[in-house]
């Protein structure tokens, strides 16, 4: 009986497994039936949409029942139901939508409540100095027509329409309705931090602009600053029309109060002794110029690093060392620059470890947060290269003019040449320049000067000094006198006197590298509006100039997305290196550095390029530019000689560290919702940034 019963038991044991099973069979299927629609027909990408201000979550598509209304701007789903036709084109249809691609979906939005994100990218406007503001289109032919003119057709046409807008900004009225430009970026420059807002790409169409690649940009504009819908439209919004017209000479006066942090970044090695005295020099000069304007002495602090080679080089004490852990008026100033020595003691090699002393300045000086930032860098030698074991930051000179972007912070470099050591100086010259390389000035603030010739090396020194005091002594009556035109510059007494030597740039530059840092700061300090709540066709270059970036193409990362860009990366690396050493295929290398074959091993043997291994995250394969790493197979690998291979695996290894820094950078990541959860805060990190 006991048997019976126990048979029994299994019996209804075994039902309810099957059951359950059947069910779970039931369940999972529905999951996978339950999948987001996907970008296209070609790609296996989700498509996403982001909310507008106001948009209201629905149980159905009748909106028979609100479950959230006013739902946070930039509030990001996944799209499981997607309107189609003459709806879809119109807007006025509804989407299914759901918080994740594993079928959680949460219910309806109406279609001109949201719009669709195909691409994590998004765009934030150039440095405005030296280019004209950016005109937004309503219509994608009349723009492309437009480009396609003649420039002696073109320029007319767009200068027009800049007039027509100031016009109706000093008249107090609205553009009508048949103006063909939708909105305009604001003369003042917009910060991306402060005052964020979200341009994503729709969609883009690749086009030839006096003979140069250039993009027409489908965006969408949408400020997190405002939870009301109100459109930056000029033919319905007077207000948007006066504040984008505004110019810097309107707000100058706000200049009195602005601020200069400037940091010596020195090379302290043995031979730099005579350099570091004429640094010294140069600022009891400074002392003497400030003691003349006396409201400048709070206005301009002033601090040093040394940087000097690897600590394992024994006597020399440091790789880097920040002189002034707080920054210092000039009277302090000079005291501490006699504390500032060379070290007796050689270096191993010719080149250093510029870099360490590059990123210490950049994110380790006690920046004032209301005050312009300038670096000077004062060195004879190149940086160690990416690779070299005393590389301390494994960073190149890119990756780390892109921090200094970030940072919002202008380089002036001052390159010694020592005579006998031409290949060194040439790749020196090289780095200096990119880093010195600042947005919204054509020419580098770089100077080649011969390590033979301190007097020159003292006035170049002597000139952007003394130019930083006079430039801010005159700030105000600068930007009153330009008439509107943020582009403008306006000569300083420094740049009228002295003429820069021969091997380096004018007088004019060093201007134009502080007005631009001026610019940067009012923008900040007024707290620009930028466009919101549009749709527009827009052209990543000036319509005036082909040859200057209106807008720059980032992507809008969380940091897990960082780091699964930092996971390929590292194997990536990792297979290189084996291949490198073993001389294994590069893509057997790879498979053997990821968890790839367990998950899907056919994929290695069919794919024909990085990108088609399904290693890379998704939304770095959908972008719509072009990626060396994605385009890397074993064809392409061992074509290159070691060098090249080198190469590519320490640039990747640059960016890998350039990630690490702007994942510790607190001030980069932006919360798209108040109350969002720290992890998913954004950054908007530069595309040339990324593999």
């Amino acid at each position: 009986m006991n048997s019976d019963r126990n048979l029994f038991t299994l019996s209804k044991l075994l039902s309810t497994m099957a059951m359950a099973t059947c069910l779970f069979s039931s369940a999972a299927f529905a999951d996978e039936v339950r999948k987001p629609v996907s970008v296209d027909a070609t790609k296996n990408v989700p498509l996403r949409i982001l909310t507008r201000p106001g948009a209201v979550l629905y149980a159905d598509d009748a909106g028979s029942k609100i479950l959230k209304d006013n739902l946070p701007v930039f509030s990001s789903y996944f799209v499981y139901t997607r309107p189609k036709g003459e709806i879809l084109a119109a807007g006025t249809g509804w989407y299914e939508v759901g918080s994740d691609d594993k079928g959680s979906v949460k219910g309806w939005i109406k279609g001109d409540d949201l719009f669709e994100w195909k691409q994590t990218m998004c765009l934030t406007f150039s440095h405005p100095d030296g280019r004209s503001p950016v005109l937004m289109f309503d219509d994608q032919d009349y723009l492309e027509t437009l480009v396609n003119m003649p420039a002696e057709k073109r320029d007319p046409a767009v200068n027009s329409f800049y007039s027509s807008i100031d016009e109706a900004a000093k008249s107090k009225k609205l553009l009508p309705q048949t103006f063909p430009v939708l909105s305009m970026e604001p003369k003042l420059a917009v910060d991306n931090v402060s005052n964020f807002t979200l341009m994503p790409i729709l969609d883009y169409k690749v086009i030839d602009f006096e003979g140069r690649e250039a993009r027409l940009l489908d965006i969408v504009a949408v400020s997190s600053a405002s939870k009301d819908r109100v459109s930056s439209d000029l033919r319905t919004n007077k207000t948007y029309v006066s504040s984008a017209a505004e110019s810097t000479a309107k707000h100058a006066v706000k200049l009195e109060n602005m601020k200069f942090d400037v940091v010596w970044l020195i090379d302290t090695t043995r031979s730099m002794g005579p350099y570091i005295e004429k640094v010294r020099e140069s600022m009891i000069n400074v002392s003497k110029n400030i003691a003349e304007h006396k409201d400048l002495k709070e206005r301009i602090a002033f601090g040093v690093w040394g940087y000097r080679d690897s600590a394992t080089i024994e006597g020399l004490e440091y790789v880097t060392r920040n002189f002034t852990p707080k920054l210092q008026n000039i009277d302090e100033f000079v005291k501490t620059m006699e504390t500032v020595k060379e070290t007796k003691v050689d270096s191993v090699t010719f080149d250093e470890d510029v870099f360490s002393g590059v990123k210490d300045a950049i994110q380790n000086t006690a920046w004032r947060e209301d005050a312009a930032r300038i670096i000077i860098m004062v060195g004879d030698a190149p940086a160690h290269q990416a690779g070299h074991e005393w590389n301390v930051t494994g960073q190149t000179e890119e990756t780390l003019r892109a921090l200094a972007d970030e940072a919002k912070i202008t380089i002036f470099s001052l390159h010694l040449n020592p005579a006998k050591t031409k290949k060194f100086n040439k790749i020196a010259a090289k780095q200096f320049k990119e880093l010195s390389t600042n947005p919204g000035v054509d020419t580098t603030a770089y100077w080649s000067i011969s390590s033979n010739d301190l007097t020159a090396f003292a006035n170049t020194s002597d000139q952007i000094s003394k130019a930083i005091v006079t430039f801010l002594s005159d700030v105000v009556k600068t930007f009153k006198t330009e008439g509107g035109e943020v582009a403008a510059v306006a000569e300083t007494p420094a740049a009228e006197e002295n003429n820069a030597p021969a091997n380096g740039p004018s007088a004019d530059v060093i201007s134009k590298s502080l007005h631009a840092a001026a610019v940067t700061w009012l923008g900040n300090e007024v707290s620009v509006e930028p466009p919101r709540d549009i749709e527009a066709w827009v052209i990543d270059k000036d319509l005036t100039e082909s040859t200057r970036q209106s807008l720059e193409v980032r992507l809008l990362l969380t940091k897990a997305q960082l780091d699964s860009i930092s996971s390929v990366l590292k194997s990536v690396i990792e297979a290189g290196e084996t291949s490198v050493v073993s001389g294994e295929d590069f893509f057997t290398s790879l498979q053997a550095a990821t968890a790839l074959v367990a998950r899907d091993p056919d994929k290695v043997n069919d794919a024909k390029d990085v990108a088609q291994l399904g290693l890379v995250p998704d939304f770095l394969s959908n972008l719509p530019y072009k990626s060396r790493l994605m385009e890397m197979n074993t064809e392409i690998w061992e074509s290159w000689g070691p060098d090249e291979q080198n190469d590519f695996l320490n640039n990747l290894e640059a960016k890998l560290k350039a990630y690490a820094a702007i994942h510790d950078d607190t001030s980069m990541w932006i919360p798209l919702n108040p109350g969002d959860d720290a992890n998913d805060y954004v950054a908007p990190i530069l595309l040339d940034l990324m593999p």
